[in-house]
């Protein structure tokens, strides 16, 4: 009874400490900072305000499944009206709530399979609930977190259906798989081994009927949930697993990051150095130009070396530490941590190599064997992605939270090996752990140690311009524009040209275009100077951006009745970057008004003009076909120049509502780049004539066809 008690009370006392630091790490550390942030934010908002899937390609992370994004895009829009951080930090809470799930899984499974060993019982929900990453990474902006509740609450639905199978159970684990699909890509490692376990498990024990009966129910339910999605991607791509990495956009961030080989010494070796100097990769950093006496090898470059680092510190340095090369405290803080980590570390191999010793000596154990094809699993789509994409920054910890509860069960399982062949050592080990729990919650709770003004966790105040931007573009989509213009002005006054672009968007809003224009052409005086990457790619990426600034150049003239000016910034604009439609667009509809503007006699120029904004019009309809303003246009130069049966059909067509339909483009967001965090970058001229309204010219030809009959 005494020992129940104990056991409750540090029970209790566990679980009550993983829940503060979660709730302040949540509270204070600001989200956008967590890997890919604003990517993240930009697809919330898109939910928000469409409420329709992306496409996949058209943003840094619009090729996501949709659940988590829709969770949060819900509480954006129900607290509409307050705070924007505060939205976004109340979704995360929740996140970090599901967090703890992955303890509550290692303690349920390890209670079934360990009876009456309560050190391991109370350890190995520990590893889930003060692991490092899982401390620091509940902060973040993002899917990953969900996704790993997910999977891990998945897990244990697949132990409760071999344990009994019945519909219920397999219905209950169909739709957690299928929860899982729609939240990250990632979670297919889980799906495979489940699918993979029970499978096996039919083929070896012949149970033909009972075993089918079980996997058709799986999966049709998972299939119901999340299938349509992955159908969307088959339809649009011709694969169900679209990334964004093809585009530009990230290639162009991509290529200038450090890449490792990627040889099978990569994923063998380990580099014990990093003990006493706590960063991946050793001596090199994760993007930029390598130093030219760089020295580079298998063994600091190794994967594991960098999953470990990251696993249980901040091993890339500067995401939620300070870099160990700017904080000693810092590195000492990693120092201890890597020191004590590598009890736990052994024992999880330990109890690996337990695991596949009694499988092989003993025969089929249910736990036994889904933990290892899960596990198998998703060790391949890790090492897969990993040489797809050999980059650096690719070697997350966080990619291998999903298969959080396997690790902790590995774990536990070397620890019932350590007691069974040395007690005293299970002991020690426990201490140590203790030790470790400590340190990780002192060093990863946010704000309880000081690691001075360069933590991310005060850079906001300090004025990052690129942070203060980003921070801007949330308030102005949670719809504070007050506060979003003042965090502009403060990036601002940092020359951040961003911030320039954005205070022009601002203004052109409120009715100050001279003010507008003012703030776009020091942002385009600025940008080539802040841009980065390889040169060819640093060279294409002003080229576009400049194209754009012209483009919203030409509206802004336009809107000053500066019809040169406009015309030639449209022209431009079109010159660096054809593939912008609304250059298209406004380069027509200032033609048009153009040739309307010519004498009577200058009819040969006019219909020069005329037919010139057609292919214009007709152009950025190729390139968008959602771009209807663009048909409606088209329809009004068929009109002008005599066939008006088929611009009447053409601008019934476009101005009609078309559900389902959508730019290519993200308009109202923007693609969710930070080098490109910008608002409302992509417009066109808005305000048309009436000589050239579409609606003008679909009243006369309609007046003709009654006429004509």
């Amino acid at each position: 009874m005494r020992k129940r008690v104990l056991f409750i009370s540090i029970g209790s006392v566990m679980a009550a400490v993983g829940l503060a630091v979660r709730v302040n790490n949540v509270a204070v550390f600001p989200l956008l900072h967590g890997y890919d942030g604003f990517g993240h934010f930009t697809y919330i908002w898109y939910l928000a305000e469409h409420w329709r899937v992306p496409l996949s390609t058209a943003g840094w992370s619009f090729f996501h499944p949709p659940l988590y994004y829709a969770f949060m895009a819900s509480i954006w829009k129900l607290a509409s009206g307050t705070d924007p951080v505060l939205r976004l930090k109340a979704g995360t809470m929740v996140m970090a709530m599901l967090s703890l799930a992955h303890a509550w899984v290692s303690y349920v499974v390890v209670r079934r399979y360990f009876p009456g060993k309560w050190l391991i019982h109370l350890l190995a929900p520990g590893l889930m609930l003060f692991l490092p990453v899982h401390l620091y990474s509940v902060a973040f902006l993002g899917n990953e977190g969900l996704n790993a509740a997910l999977c891990s609450l998945a897990l244990l639905a697949l132990l409760w259906v071999l344990e009994k199978e019945n519909w219920q159970r397999a219905a209950l684990l169909g739709l957690l798989l299928g929860l899982a699909m729609l939240t990250k890509f990632s979670a297919l490692a889980v799906v495979g081994g489940s699918f993979a376990t029970l499978g096996l498990r039919m083929v070896l024990r012949r149970r033909w009927s009972g075993g089918l009966r079980t996997l058709v129910i799986v999966g049709s339910v998972m299939m119901m949930v999340c299938g349509w999605y992955y159908a969307r991607n088959v339809s649009l791509y011709g694969t169900p697993f679209k990334l964004s990495r093809d585009e530009f956009m990230v290639q162009y961030v991509e290529r200038v990051q450090t890449k490792g080989k990627r040889n099978i010494w990569e994923y063998v070796l380990f580099d014990p150095m990093v003990i006493r100097r706590p960063t991946w990769p050793r001596g090199l950093p994760i993007s930029g130009v390598l130093p030219e006496n760089a020295v580079r090898g298998p063994l600091r470059e190794s994967v594991w070396t960098g999953m470990y680092a990251n696993a249980w510190f901040d091993g890339f340095g500067g995401w939620v530490l300070p870099p160990i090369t700017e904080s000693e405290r810092s590195r000492r803080a990693g120092q201890i941590l890597l020191a004590l980590a590598l009890v736990p570390t052994i024992l999880v191999f330990v109890g690996l190599a337990t695991a596949i010793r009694k499988l092989w000596k003993e025969g089929w154990d249910d736990t036994l064997v889904a933990m290892l094809l899960t596990f198998t699993a998703m060790l391949t789509i890790f090492i897969y992605g990993t040489r797809i994409a050999p980059l650096h920054a690719a070697i997350k910890a966080t990619y291998l939270i999903p298969v959080s509860a396997i690790f902790s069960f590995w774990f536990a399982l070397g620890l019932d090996r350590l007691g069974r062949s040395r007690p005293a050592g299970l002991r020690w080990a426990a201490v140590a752990c203790l030790f470790l729990g400590i340190t990780s919650v002192t060093v990863f709770t946010h704000g309880l140690v000081s690691f001075g003004p360069k933590s991310p966790y005060l850079a906001v105040k300090n004025g990052r311009p690129d942070w203060l931007n980003e921070y801007g573009v949330v308030y102005y989509a949670g719809g504070f524009n007050e506060r979003a213009k003042e965090m502009f002005e403060s990036a601002s006054r940092h020359n951040w040209h961003l911030a320039y672009e954005n205070l022009a968007a601002v203004t052109l809003e409120l009715g100050r275009p001279l003010e507008a224009l003012y703030y776009l052409r020091n942002a385009a005086r600025l940008k080539e100077r802040q841009a980065f990457g390889l040169p060819r790619d640093r060279l294409r990426f002003n080229l576009a951006t400049k194209a754009e600034y012209l483009n919203s150049m030409a509206v802004i003239y336009h809107q000053l009745g500066w019809s040169n000016d406009a015309l030639e910034a449209a022209r431009q604009a079109l010159a660096r970057d054809g593939s912008i439609p609304e250059a298209h667009y406004n380069l027509g509809v200032l033609k048009l008004e153009r040739a309307l503007d010519l004498a009577e006699d200058a009819g040969r120029w006019k219909l020069s003009l005329v037919e010139q904004a057609g292919r214009h019009f007709f152009n950025a309809t190729i390139i968008d076909p959602a771009f209807f303003e663009s048909s409606a246009m088209l329809g009004v130069v068929q009109a002008m120049t005599g066939k008006c049966d088929n611009a009447r059909a053409t601008i019934e067509r476009a101005l009609e509502p078309h559900p389902g339909s959508f730019r290519k483009y993200p308009v109202v967001t923007g693609r969710g780049i930070p080098h490109a965090a910008s608002i409302r970058r992509r417009r066109h001229i808005e305000s048309l004539p009436e000589n050239i309204d579409p609606r003008t010219y679909l009243d006369i030809c309609k007046e003709e066809g009654v006429e004509g009959a």
